[in-house]
């Protein structure tokens, strides 16, 4: 059931408010634990190849349980995965303190992310279940904000606690407790009675529908979209720290500090998302941040002074908080309304590929060429994919 935020006022605020938090700690799977790698190759004894299976099984279960966490949100109900979820990531973060050897770990790891993997995918289903119009495009615009914001401060909370204890950054994941507790106490079941309760009856014409829906054109476009944008993100994630590192002698907090400039402006744009649609319709707003996106990339190999990087980092923010908003709305409306839950965990799974590519196809531009050729390339996939935008968004 659709709602209207300005005409219930503080009603949805303890709500909204687990929403976005559920949304935050969607980006947690990684971000809280990459900065805590180093920490765990004494406890366990592994070597530093080993070390990063902490963060590949996640991504792992990530993968393999998304495609069918929108079918157990659309058949059992947002309310009843949402705790679900919740409880998983809570319950598996915490046992992984107690973990004795490595494998255990990795084992708690993996059933930890088909948890975390789900959070993202029910925030934006149902804000898509409450909102409608431009009021849902304003949520977006808090949720995508929100999960930017997060994907800046969690490394710095993770690094933080890992110099304390390898322990520390994941007892983090017991407050997913605490928002178990607040869903089930503010937030209602939002998906129509009767597409509920029907899991394995309702599988085959699930999947046969699921089929039918990725042929439309809006759909296809929405995933194509998520996939570059999230190429771009983790071609800066994955390599601005080493450009920092070796042209400008720059390490550690120094690259997490530059990096988190162009989240912080992406998040405030992504909140800010109603005042840049009042000048700009969708397409145009995905053009122009595919653009910023590409120019940013472009133009990081050729500034000669640190301070002068900034201005790459805030074109790229903008670009990003242009962007993520309109498509995370899209992805929202872009499919038949019984199928939304499918459609974003999808789209989530799509997000997952393009941050995998990126590391792995510009990683292969770095030893052919260098840092500056990966930054042109990935310049150039934003700039043609911006045309390409231009060109389909005509048709």
């Amino acid at each position: 059931m659709q709602r209207d935020a300005q005409s219930e006022g503080t009603a949805l605020q303890p709500g909204l408010a687990v929403l976005l938090a559920m949304a935050g700690f969607g980006v947690m799977g990684g971000g809280l634990l990459a900065p805590a790698l180093p920490s765990l190759l004494e406890p366990f004894g592994v070597t530093e190849a080993a070390v990063g299976l902490v963060l590949g099984i996640y991504t792992l279960s990530a993968a393999i349980s998304l495609p069918f966490t929108g079918l157990f949100i659309d058949s059992l109900g947002r309310r009843t995965m949402a705790i679900a979820f919740l409880l998983v990531d809570g319950i598996f973060g915490l046992l992984c303190v107690l973990a004795p050897t490595f494998a255990v770990l990795l084992a708690l790891r993996f059933v930890q992310g088909i948890g975390i993997a789900g959070l993202i995918p029910v925030a934006m289903t149902v804000v898509a279940d409450w909102y409608a119009g431009e009021t849902r495009l304003r949520i977006m615009g808090l949720l995508s904000g929100t999960i930017s914001l997060s994907a800046v401060v969690i490394p710095l909370v993770g690094g933080f606690l890992a110099g304390v204890s390898w322990q520390y950054p994941f007892m983090v994941y017991g407050f997913s407790l605490l928002l178990a507790l607040g869903y089930f106490l503010f937030i209602e079941e939002s998906a129509p009675p009767d597409r509920t309760g029907s899991l394995f009856a309702g599988a085959r014409q699930h999947f046969r529908g699921l089929l039918q829906c990725l042929r439309l054109r809006d759909v296809q476009r929405v995933f194509s979209h998520c996939l570059i944008l999230y190429f771009l993100l983790y071609s800066v994630v994955t390599f601005f720290p080493l450009f920092l590192a070796r042209s400008h002698d720059l390490h550690g907090a120094a690259a997490g500090m530059a990096l988190s400039v162009q989240g912080m402006v992406s998040a405030l744009l992504a909140w800010q998302v109603m005042i840049v649609r009042r000048v700009a319709g969708r397409e145009t707003r995905v053009l122009s941040g595919f653009f910023l996106m590409a120019l940013a990339l472009g133009l990081i190999p050729l500034w000669g002074q640190v301070w002068s990087l900034g201005v790459s980092l805030v074109l790229f923010g903008m670009g990003m908080g242009t962007v993520s908003p309109t498509i995370y709305n899209w992805t929202t409306t872009a499919a038949p309304e019984e199928l939304t839950g499918s459609v974003v965990s999808l789209f989530n799974t799509v997000k997952y590929v393009g941050m995998t590519l990126a590391p792995v196809i510009l990683g292969w531009v770095q030893q052919g060429w260098n840092l500056h050729g990966v930054f042109w390339c990935a310049g150039l996939v934003g700039g043609l994919w911006g045309l390409i935008s231009l060109l389909c968004g005509r048709r």
